[in-house]
């Protein structure tokens, strides 16, 4: 900003300026303060003057110098590249783009069967129509989430670029030089990445207008569809047709057209079933990886079995549905849970599913089931086939429904022979008979509401009776699969222990198929109710009652916590129980192969004890402060009453760390004296000389005096006692005594046998046999053989025992 001087000031400021050079040159060092004095003063007298008269002092322009220009410049280079790789890479619609048009066709398929099929749509399309509708809502408000975070990235680079576009670049490059001609192109690159980000902008707006459309139409028509869906189930329990007897012929131009509705409509309707199984891609993915897993388990199981087979049980079936290369196997596991991957399927998926599953099922029991229960299944499988073919049709005319009431009674007759074959032959699993008598049951009450005129709820009851009892005998199939196949996996982790003792599978088996029947009846109890359309009703009940807080104080939990909470404590104790089985143990007391697995067995035990009780304690929603206001309470009991109980269980603890012996080892303690058969949390097990069961609590292991014969090796030292005839030859009675220990190949040949003279008197020598033996286990069996080989030899040399 220009400043004001009067022009007397001035001029002083240049005489003075003058004046101080030429003192500053002439003038001595010791003269010099006084002349600058002298200045001062003068100047302060030039101050004093008169100032009316001012002149103008023009700011002076500095030009940018061409350095910073060309920096300038470079850093718009950089910083407007980073600008259009980010407009490239955040705009990434591509997916938004080739997915909506499809998303739009299916809410203009679901919209035109509501409007102009809505007389020949039934109930389970309507269910397809409400799943497809809330899976096109939750992939819908993921493309709005994306396209709003697209949106405010790009108004920020638009604010960036609008900012570099006033200050970073300049207007007029002179484009004679080298530095305006890269301004230039800077210029150009600028608009370019403008124009792109202005169309990526325009785009993605038009994406967020179509998404918010397709959004706000799905709402509208999952609403329209719910409503129908009421209206059905109103329908269902209300007589909507006349009487069998009354039953009359709909006019053949009804017909034509009513048949035409529905082929249009099944038509537009396999774009919808696209689109799911696009959409849920991965359950067929799972699928595929648990019938490969189960393949290659068995596969490799059955392998290494056959190459050292064991001799079964004499009570003990060989496998049943389970074959080397389990194809037909593998494929009735994966169809039989297939429909569990998602309980709100499109019908046409359902029937898809238990269509592949009949067809898996009557190749394995073809060559399963003795030929008059496999008759049977066979049909099974037509009333299958036919009912589904005759409850397709919208409105059967009277001899539709004469050939349903026929269906219903042949099901009727079939459900009732299978149960009396059941009683004679091999026995199918507990839980199908029941549901074959709802079988029956249910074909019954589908057979009146068909004579009444309640159609729709007749072909409810007969599609979810047929469906369930398809269903329920392929579950007991597949239990039957997965149990033969814990039992082959036993039997290869038992040669690979070096175990070939066969081994009592029932004991464990029982377990594990009541485990596996529980969870199918809870699966089957899911489709079953979702066959008869009382899931959802059945689920909210369900799901208020176990989910709806209750206070005891100042805690609060639901019943699910509870629930879950001892759930999971039986399910980790039952893990842990059977765990060993699966590394090879043995119930078998008789088997004398050393095993050395029990120590690390003990410790997953408890660790399975352990993780299982965290996740017990996590899932119930307890919080911390009342789990230690419960394990004071603990204390307090330990000190009153279960000293002896956590005594044992910390002594097993320690046991499974210090070892002082392993499974297998031959100890002694208390005078009680076995091989130890199982080293449990709260005691062990031994197995005496005699063959009984000796239970010793851990707490007497670890405080008490153990002997353990096979710590560190098996050797023993026997003692054997011999009485010689007084004319006997002592010094050959030893030699024949030292060979035949060594000959004996059990015997520790690098310690020599004593001999040692123990009483003599006038009738006989007492000799004392003293020599070591590599194995404890065969102690007796051993003093047996030498006694007997000692014996020999005498009665040849004429030698005499007494």
């Amino acid at each position: 900003m220009p400043f004001l001087i009067s022009s007397e000031t001035a001029s002083c400021l240049f005489y003075h300026s003058s004046l101080l050079s030429f003192v500053s040159k002439r003038v001595t060092k010791k003269g010099g303060l006084v002349c600058l004095i002298l200045i001062g003063l003068f100047a302060g007298g030039a101050r004093g003057q008169d100032s009316t008269s001012q002149v103008v002092v023009a700011p002076v322009a500095v030009p940018e110098r061409e350095e910073d220009t060309a920096q300038r410049v470079e850093q718009a280079y950089v910083v407007l590249g980073r600008i259009s790789g980010a407009v490239r890479r955040g705009a990434d619609t591509e997916e938004i783009t080739t997915d909506l048009p499809v998303v739009e066709g299916n809410l203009k398929t679901i919209h035109q069967n509501l409007t102009q099929y809505s007389s020949v749509i039934n109930l389970k399309q309507v269910r397809m129509f409400d799943v497809l509708l809330a899976d096109m809502q939750e992939q819908l408000g993921g493309w709005r989430t994306d396209l709003a975070a697209q949106s405010k990235r790009l108004t920020r680079m638009q604010v960036q670029l609008d900012s570099l576009a006033q200050h970073a670049i300049p207007d007029q490059p002179d484009t004679t030089t080298a530095l305006g001609r890269s301004t230039e192109r800077l210029q150009r690159k600028q608009q370019r990445a403008s124009r792109l980000l202005t169309q990526t902008q325009r785009l993605v707006t038009q994406l967020q207008t179509r998404v918010s459309d397709c959004y706000i139409q799905a709402l509208e028509l999952q609403d329209e569809v719910r409503e129908q869906s009421r209206r059905f189930t109103r329908r269902t329990l209300e007589p909507g047709n006349p009487p069998l007897w009354r039953a009359t012929a709909a006019d053949a131009t009804q017909q034509a057209a009513a048949g035409q509705l529905v082929r249009e409509s099944y038509s537009s309707q396999r774009r919808l079933l696209r689109y799911y199984f696009v959409q849920n891609w991965h359950f067929g993915a799972w699928m595929g990886i648990i019938g490969v897993v189960f393949f290659l388990w068995v596969l490799r199981n059955f392998r290494q079995v056959n190459a050292h087979p064991l001799s079964p049980e004499p009570d003990q079936q060989p496998f049943r549905y389970l074959r080397p290369v389990p194809v037909v196997g593998t494929l009735v596991v994966v169809f039989s849970i297939a429909p569990f991957f998602d309980l709100n399927p499109p019908a046409a998926y359902t029937d898809l599913l238990e269509l592949l599953l009949v067809v898996a099922m009557s190749f394995l029991l073809w060559r399963s089931w003795p030929r008059r229960q496999f008759w049977y299944w066979l049909a099974i499988v037509g009333l299958f086939l036919g009912l589904t073919f005759t409850y397709a049709a919208n409105e059967p005319g009277p001899g539709m429904r004469w050939a349903m009431l026929l269906l219903n009674s042949a099901a009727i007759a079939v459900g009732l022979g299978l149960q009396r074959e059941l009683r004679r032959g091999p026995k199918l699993a507990v839980f199908v008979p029941p549901v074959i008598w709802l079988f029956v049951v249910l074909n019954l009450l589908a057979a009146l509401c068909n004579l009444t005129g309640r159609l729709s709820l007749a072909k409810v009851l007969s599609s979810s009776g047929i469906l369930g009892l398809t269903q329920i005998i392929s579950l007991s199939a597949c239990v039957r699969l997965l149990t033969e196949g814990f039992h082959l996996q036993m039997q290869r982790s038992r040669l690979a222990g070096g175990l070939a003792t066969r081994f009592n599978f029932k004991k464990i088996e029982q377990g594990l198929r009541t485990v596996l029947s529980v969870a199918v009846v809870g699966l089957w109890l899911m489709t079953f109710t979702a066959n008869l359309n009382i899931f959802r009703p059945l689920y909210h009940f369900l799901e208020l009652v176990l989910t709806t807080p209750h206070h005891l104080g100042s805690m609060t939990f639901s019943i699910a916590n509870i629930v879950l909470f001892f759930a999971i404590i039986y399910a980790s104790v039952l893990l842990q129980r059977y765990v060993g089985h699966f590394f090879g143990e043995t119930d078998d007391e008789f088997n004398t192969d050393p095993d050395r697995k029990g120590s690390w067995l003990v410790a997953i035990r408890l660790v399975l004890l352990a993780v299982g009780f965290i996740l017990a304690v996590m899932a119930s929603g307890l919080p911390l402060d009342k789990i230690t206001i419960v394990v004071g309470a603990l204390g307090v009991g330990v000190g009153l009453g279960l000293q002896n109980i956590i005594n044992n269980l910390v002594s097993g603890i320690i046991l499974i760390f210090e070892r002082p012996f392993q499974v297998g080892d031959f100890i002694e303690v208390t005078g009680k004296t076995g091989r130890v058969k199982d080293i449990g949390i709260r005691a062990s097990k031994l197995i005496s000389q005699s063959g009984s069961e000796i239970i010793v609590p851990n707490g007497d292991l670890l405080s008490g005096h153990v002997i353990n014969w096979t710590l560190t090796n098996n050797h023993i030292r026997v003692e054997l006692g011999l009485k010689l005839a007084p004319d006997s030859d002592l010094d050959r009675a030893r030699k024949i005594i030292t060979e035949e220990i060594q000959a004996n190949p059990n015997t520790l040949h690098k310690v020599a046998p004593e001999i040692l003279l123990s009483n003599v008197n006038g009738q006989v020598y007492e000799l004392k046999v003293l020599f070591w033996i590599n194995n404890i286990r065969q102690e007796q069996v051993l003093k047996s053989e030498i006694l007997a080989g000692i014996h020999r030899h005498f009665v040849q040399e004429g030698l005499k025992l007494s």
